[in-house]
């Protein structure tokens, strides 16, 4: 078993003032940074055990590569082959000068909302954040959601809580979240809880707990609660891609979780880290994991997603003539 901290003789007295701890914390030396960056996680990461990793195998595969004449690209280069071992999306190393952070590769961008507008009558709202239009030749609206950026009070949420005071004046519903990557899922709460007219739970989640491994706290239901809602049982079609991430990933188990609603297109992504920022010694940033997600029936979202109840894909040629045969899909089941 490796030591993790040493003390020095108290015949040593002198030392470099940068390389000394102080009251405040471990000392700001290459050695001292890895102890604090490989404690973060011991103690922090929700993970492990899913991905397969041997956090203890880690610190002796790269603790005899730490000495204290490393350079800082030197050592970020340590850190970040340690952290993408994790191969965790919400994890990353920020040094300020670099960041290191695991990029899955990414969903066919052949499926991506690219050509979506060609399909709608008119677009009543469109930003950053939202699409927003009815659909040619269907009395069915089509909502766009790009990014759930912002706070969820924010004036670039409001178009999206307007919108369902439309909704019964339609014959049903289309929810593109494709190529969402997150953001605040209290605004895709807010939204879908102006909808359900009952209780019902979209997700467990849980924390770690201690600075064991597998302590985490009991799971906790997380539900949706009536607000300002509306009596809407119309159908509601949610298209989905690999590039739906995060929070993105609640809103869709938020969605799912109602009666009327199918999912259509292909399976998210599955990164579900709600991180925690931590500092080293030398101030870079780490952010890790700390929660553990999965749907109502216990199965977990992080590298499994959450798949569609049907799969349809675009192909290249189909995008490339300007089709959306996802879209064109969702559409035809209001025929």
């Amino acid at each position: 078993m490796h030591m993790r901290w040493f003390f020095l003789p108290a015949v040593l007295t002198l030392c470099l003032l940068s390389n000394c701890k102080s009251d405040d914390g471990p000392s700001n030396t290459p050695s001292s940074n890895f102890q604090v960056f490989w404690d973060i996680f011991d103690q922090n990461y929700s993970y492990f055990e899913q991905k397969g990793v041997d956090w203890d195998q880690v610190y002796q595969d790269f603790e005899p590569q730490i000495n204290d004449e490393l350079s800082n690209t030197a050592l970020f280069g340590l850190f970040s082959e340690m952290s993408l071992l994790l191969k965790d999306l919400h994890v990353q190393v920020d040094a300020g000068f670099a960041t290191a952070r695991y990029q899955h590769p990414a969903g066919d961008t052949d499926n991506s909302p690219v050509n979506v507008r060609q399909y709608l009558s008119t677009v009543e709202t469109s930003t950053n954040q939202l699409t927003i239009g009815p659909v040619s030749g269907k009395n069915v609206l089509f909502i766009g959601v790009h990014s759930l950026s912002g706070a969820t009070n924010g004036t670039e949420s409001q178009p999206l809580y307007d919108a369902v005071q439309q909704f019964n004046n339609y014959d049903g519903v289309i929810i593109d979240l494709r190529n969402n990557g997150g953001g605040n899922d209290g605004i895709a709460k807010s939204f879908v809880q102006r909808f359900v007219n009952g209780s019902r739970n979209f997700r467990r989640y849980r924390f770690r707990e201690s600075s064991a491994r597998n302590a985490f706290t009991a799971w906790t239901n997380d539900s949706l609660q009536p607000q300002n809602s509306i009596n809407y049982t119309k159908p509601i079609i949610v298209l989905i891609n690999r590039n739906v991430v995060s929070s993105a990933e609640g809103f869709t188990l938020m969605l799912k979780s109602l009666e009327n609603v199918t999912l259509l297109g292909e399976t998210t992504r599955g990164s579900t880290g709600n991180p925690g920022v931590f500092e080293l010694p030398n101030g870079w940033s780490l952010y890790v994991s700390r929660w553990q997600v999965t749907d109502p029936d216990g199965n977990y979202i992080e590298d499994n997603g959450i798949s569609p109840d049907l799969t349809i894909s675009v192909t290249p040629t189909d995008r490339s003539n300007g089709r959306d045969t996802i879209l064109e899909a969702a559409i035809a089941e209001f025929d």
